[in-house]
């Protein structure tokens, strides 16, 4: 297991892209669409989403830009999910858009990837600035998950902190991990940025994996990239391994060996400002 883009996409839990199809439902009828929206789609990792459950769920539009930091996700996704209707491409979203992008996108989705970003006054300044005045937004993610209490476990475990960093590990967490009440919280933070919560809804759920390896597999899956850059594999792997004890503190096991994690999800749309 080598949390490649052909690992995540078979080992994703259907929990996840079943959960994102319902809350489409939800969100989607409330927004207006033409022929010529144009879509961007943050953090589209592997593509299967985008393609399976984002384009048929679409009323009407010209295009999706699907986007993701990781070149061998897009390189997957373009392989594997082509569509004429989809442009994948390789784009750090926090980083300052080109002028060709400001007031771009008529909508602007997000789906189980702002939970890897730690830096949400760029991010939303980002957004605010591609999506065009009245343009909508509709975001899922996770705003509390084991991986942030997993890394906060390592950043101080003495075999770690040889390769790593603590700061570049508690760097990771996002913002909202210290916010109390998400669901308010995070509607008065997008109201600084022009953006009009109109639906939101936040609910812990299980997530079940069918057995030990799976789940550990995906870990090691949305592990942040960054952690391992310029460490050699076997390095890599020996911390893994090590660190097995530790992801499996965040869990529990039935007797048929399924494995089950307890997440909060946070699902928000909404609009954005004319003026």
């Amino acid at each position: 297991m080598n949390g490649t883009a052909e690992d995540y996409d078979k080992l994703c839990p259907k929990f996840l892209p079943r959960y994102v199809e319902s809350a489409i439902d939800s969100h989607f009828s409330a927004m207006e669409w033409s022929e010529e929206d144009v879509i961007l789609d943050i953090g589209c990792g592997p593509g299967r989403t985008t393609k399976s459950i984002l384009l048929p769920k679409c009323p009407k539009l010209k295009k999706i830009v699907a986007v993701d930091i990781i070149p061998d996700y897009i390189e997957y996704a373009k392989n594997i999910y082509f569509d004429e209707k989809i442009e994948f491409k390789i784009q750090d979203i926090i980083q300052r858009p080109d002028l060709k992008e400001i007031g771009k996108y008529d909508k602007v989705v997000s789906f189980y990837a702002f939970h890897f970003v730690n830096d949400y006054q760029k991010l939303f300044s980002v957004i605010s600035s591609i999506l065009k005045p009245g343009g909508y937004f509709f975001f899922i993610f996770f705003t509390k998950w084991l991986l942030i209490p997993i890394l906060q476990n390592l950043s101080t475990n003495e075999e770690w902190k040889k390769y790593i960093k603590t700061e570049d590990m508690l760097n990771i967490i996002p913002l909202m991990d210290n916010w109390n009440d998400v669901e308010s919280e995070f509607k008065n933070f997008l109201s600084k940025f022009d953006f009009r919560v109109t639906k939101s809804k936040c609910e812990v759920l299980d997530i079940s994996y069918s057995n030990k390896k799976h789940y550990l597999d995906i870990l090691v899956a949305a592990l942040p990239k960054a952690l391992f850059q310029k460490m050699e594999p076997d390095v890599k792997n020996r911390l893994l391994k090590q660190a097995e004890q530790i992801f499996l503190k965040y869990c529990s096991q039935k007797e048929n060996g399924e494995i089950s994690a307890r997440f909060e999800f946070l699902q928000v749309s909404g609009i954005k400002n004319e003026t």
